[in-house]
């Protein structure tokens, strides 16, 4: 392995502001999911109806994500990311000012569109900055910040309340983020096309491995957190005990994300890659064992989650080990639609699965997930393998 290189500090000061923002970013989106859902059901609004403002919010993944490159290629990713910051910042005031469920369709669908931008652009950006040889610490780091803000953002609502106020909250969140990017590095220069640069949708042909783990990965992290509370009390946990072990999962993936990060430095990533999803699929097939010792199932819990999560690490390191220049804008927009497509198709799969077999359809539905992309990275090691011999 090379030498580790200094990084310069207008670098340090972009990873800094991406990471940091990005956190305040998942912070606020973490707020705005329970809120909206709990607001509207207070309002009478039947359930069906409160599934298709969530689906608002989450459709534009599959409308902004083709043009996302060519955004982030005019503009650069730090304009890009401040103009979705201030986008969000202003959808999420107007949605305190107007909560209602006809404000909140167009509303959430510009919410979802920000999103989508802040996702792919962030990561194009934190990879075309990181080094070869720190880029598993810095993606562990910046996944750790996601996880964290999607976990502290349930905790805020306990502190601030559910009223309209934690809207003007996320607002005020979206603003500090954009002032914390406007001190980055605002070129332009990194998504320049090449004269090998291939179509969004030709690139996961090229990396299957990397680009397809997002859709696997959060089809099962949605299934988890939609029905582990409901499968814990079947299994003789109880409510408030199901959802305490769905923070122990947070902390998990926080807390190992950076760890598998660093390792992912030091050996052979694809390798670390199959390891992480055999071991993954190990935790799974423990859980309903552990269940319902709060202890076992706790442990069980953070160190599954924990390694799934390394599974996104490792599928964004790849990409940026694979990608340069305008098809690194063109992978990372691809991976966050499939992460949209992941979490609309995992959690129907899951719950369709419990209905079959009452709890353990659940695992058994995460299990096929991961069973399904595990043939993926072990192709992909036995491919380079060959071209290393060759």
């Amino acid at each position: 392995m090379p030498a580790s290189l200094p990084i310069q500090p207008r670098h340090k000061r972009s990873l800094a502001a991406a990471i940091v923002s990005m956190g305040m970013v998942n912070l606020s989106m973490g707020i705005a999911f329970p809120l909206t859902a709990l607001i509207l059901a207070r309002q009478g609004v039947e359930p069906g109806m409160i599934g298709l403002s969530t689906a608002a919010q989450a459709a534009p993944v599959f409308l902004i994500s083709p043009f996302a490159p060519r955004i982030m290629r005019h503009f650069g990713p730090a304009n890009v990311m401040i103009a979705g910051l201030l986008l969000a910042g202003v959808s999420f005031a107007l949605m305190g000012l107007y909560a209602n469920l006809l404000a909140w369709f167009p509303l959430r669908f510009l919410l979802g569109s920000a999103g989508t931008l802040l996702w792919a652009t962030s990561e194009a950006w934190i990879n075309s900055l990181a080094s070869e040889e720190r880029r598993g610490r810095i993606i562990g780091l910046y996944g750790a910040a996601a996880a964290a803000g999607f976990a502290l953002g349930p905790t805020t609502l306990v502190f601030v309340g559910t009223g309209v106020e934690p809207f003007f909250l996320g607002a005020a969140l979206m603003i500090g983020a954009a002032a914390i990017v406007a001190t980055a590095d605002r070129s332009r220069n990194h998504f320049e096309a090449g004269e090998s640069s291939s179509a969004m949708w030709r690139l996961v042909l090229i990396a299957p491995a990397a680009l397809l783990v997002n859709f696997f990965f959060a089809a099962a992290e949605e299934s988890l957190v939609t029905f582990f509370p409901l499968y814990a009390i079947r299994s003789g946990i109880t409510e408030s005990m199901s959802l305490a072990l769905l923070t122990v999962a947070s902390l998990g993936a926080i807390v190992m994300q950076p760890l598998i990060g660093v390792v992912a430095d030091k050996v052979d990533r694809l390798t670390l890659l199959i390891c992480l999803v055999v071991a993954t699929l190990a935790g799974y097939l423990a859980l309903p064992f552990a269940l319902p010792v709060f202890i076992a199932t706790g442990v069980v819990l953070f160190l599954v989650v924990g390694l799934a999560n390394g599974i996104f690490t490792l599928g964004m390191v790849l990409v940026g080990e694979r990608f340069r220049g305008s098809e690194l804008a063109g992978a990372s927009a691809f991976t966050t639609a499939m992460w949209g497509t992941g979490a609309l198709v995992g959690a129907p799969l899951s719950g369709a699965a419990m209905q079959l077999w009452d709890p353990h359809g659940l695992i058994a539905a995460v299990l096929l997930i991961f069973l399904a992309y595990l043939p993926f990275p072990v192709i992909a090691r036995m491919r380079a393998r060959k071209y290393a011999v060759d």
